[in-house]
């Protein structure tokens, strides 16, 4: 026996790294029929776009016959992630700790929690319904310096503007937003797209909100319906856009005397607002009403109230927890769940999780300048957190490990350990309206 390590021990098991549950099995649903097999396999979610007519029944008359509308979404197993590790066999024979595989495999799948967490909340950045988007509006007001265009196209349309040119710099003018009186770029920018955008005359908007679907240009952007539809029972008769109807039974009078002119074409005096184009304070003052107005906008969705899920990272689960609103009455309904899945608790109708880390994504919002004019220095816009509101409906996630075995490592007395793991995502087109985003910043 080697005296030097005379009384010592050792523990037999490895000390393990704790990693924060996954949030996504507590915020999404597996509403797919199939199994999983390889990398690209496809799953078809099956959508009906509208519902059965109820008409009068009269004795003696025939019924009418509705049509069901149906579209099929279809989610790619997109994603795929591997581990591979090897452990040689004379190390492992001698060893103290005897569960060091089964240790390393845990905290790989903890990390793989992380990556499916962090891709499951960036669909919320792109598949959340025009116009359920809570932030600071960019509104430039209809005036004799303005001008903006919607002209249709057989999947959407294409909306343009133009404004007073800044003779120092000769680009599209720096506006100062009336909503909150600080100085912005006029210009689209790639921070816009999926994000609302409608068309006014002054302050009265003529059109629904529409979906950015690209960035042409500065000047110019594709939209499309927040369903990317362009046919169906609230379409007008020849037209790719909604007019009379945004989609979601609100009604839009028609701009000008055509009540079916679908495109509002080189418009003089037409401004434009783009939705949520900066992200807006979150703080212990005004996270309760953020959440009511979150609530508003899946009310008038007629999203179920049950089973609706607010996903946040830690810093605005601490403003929940200091807002006066949640003190001290708020307390018992505010911890009464169980930390599962992330879950910390409930407020109002939302079961709330907390994402840590990296995995609630960000987006930049409309890049700022000091006053109007060349000389003033260009400031990339504030940070804003992608937090998700939505009913458990919105977001359907498949996954499976499709390997997972030990082999022989070839000229090395050692196993190799290796899995592989195949997931993917979607919000379907129609269920983008049970889903709200705050874009908040610290």
């Amino acid at each position: 026996m080697n005296l030097s390590n005379f009384g010592e021990q050792f523990a037999s098991k490895v000390l393990r790294r704790m990693y924060a549950g996954s949030v996504i099995d507590g915020i999404c649903n597996r509403n797919y029929e199939g199994e999983i097999k390889k990398p690209g396999d496809r799953v078809n979610i099956l959508s009906f776009l509208n519902e059965a007519e109820l008409g009068d029944y009269t004795v003696g008359s025939d019924m009418t016959t509705g049509q069901i509308i149906d579209a099929e979404d279809i989610l790619t197993v997109e994603k795929r992630k591997y581990y591979n590790f090897s452990l040689d066999k004379l190390e492992d024979l001698f060893t103290y700790a005897g569960d060091v595989p089964d240790s390393l495999i845990e905290i790989n799948s903890q990390k793989l929690a992380a990556i499916v967490d962090a891709y499951g909340l960036e669909k919320f950045g792109t598949g959340t319904k025009a116009g359920n988007w809570i932030g600071i509006n960019f509104l430039v007001e209809g005036s004799a310096k303005t001008m903006a265009s919607l002209v249709t196209s057989a999947t959407g349309g294409t909306i343009s503007i133009k404004t007073e040119v800044d003779d120092d710099t000769n680009n599209a003018n720096w506006q100062e937003n009336p909503l909150d009186g600080n100085t912005y770029t006029a210009a689209f920018q790639n921070t816009d797209l999926y994000k609302g955008i409608r068309l006014l005359s002054t302050r009265a908007f003529v059109t629904p909100w529409y979906r950015i679907s690209g960035v042409t240009n500065s000047t110019s952007v594709t939209v499309t319906e927040w369903d990317e539809a362009t046919s169906g029972p609230d379409f007008e008769e020849n037209y790719t856009l909604r007019g009379t109807f945004g989609g979601d039974g609100r009604i839009f009078n028609k701009y000008g005397s055509d009540h079916g002119n679908a495109s509002l074409v080189a418009t003089s005096g037409l401004g434009w607002e783009v939705q949520a184009a900066i992200a807006t304070a979150v703080s212990a003052s005004s996270i309760y009403d953020q959440i009511t107005l979150l609530n508003e906008l899946l009310d008038d969705a007629e999203t179920p109230p049950t089973d609706r899920k607010f996903t946040v990272p830690p810093w605005v689960m601490t403003t929940i927890r200091q807002a006066s609103e949640t003190q001290p009455n708020g307390i018992a309904d505010l911890y009464k769940e169980t930390v599962l899945n992330g879950k910390v608790g409930r407020l109002g109708s939302f079961d709330l999780f907390v994402a840590q880390g990296a995995r609630v994504s960000t987006r930049a919002s409309k890049s700022t300048q000091a006053a109007i004019g060349g000389a003033a220095a260009i400031v990339t816009g504030t940070t804003g957190y992608i937090l998700p509101a939505c009913h458990m409906s919105t977001l359907t996630y498949a996954d499976k490990f499709s390997e997972s075995r030990v082999v022989e490592a070839e000229n090395q007395f050692a196993k190799k350990y290796q899995g592989l793991f195949l997931f993917g995502a979607l919000i379907p087109k129609l269920r983008r309206k049970n889903a709200a985003v705050l874009l908040g910043s610290v």
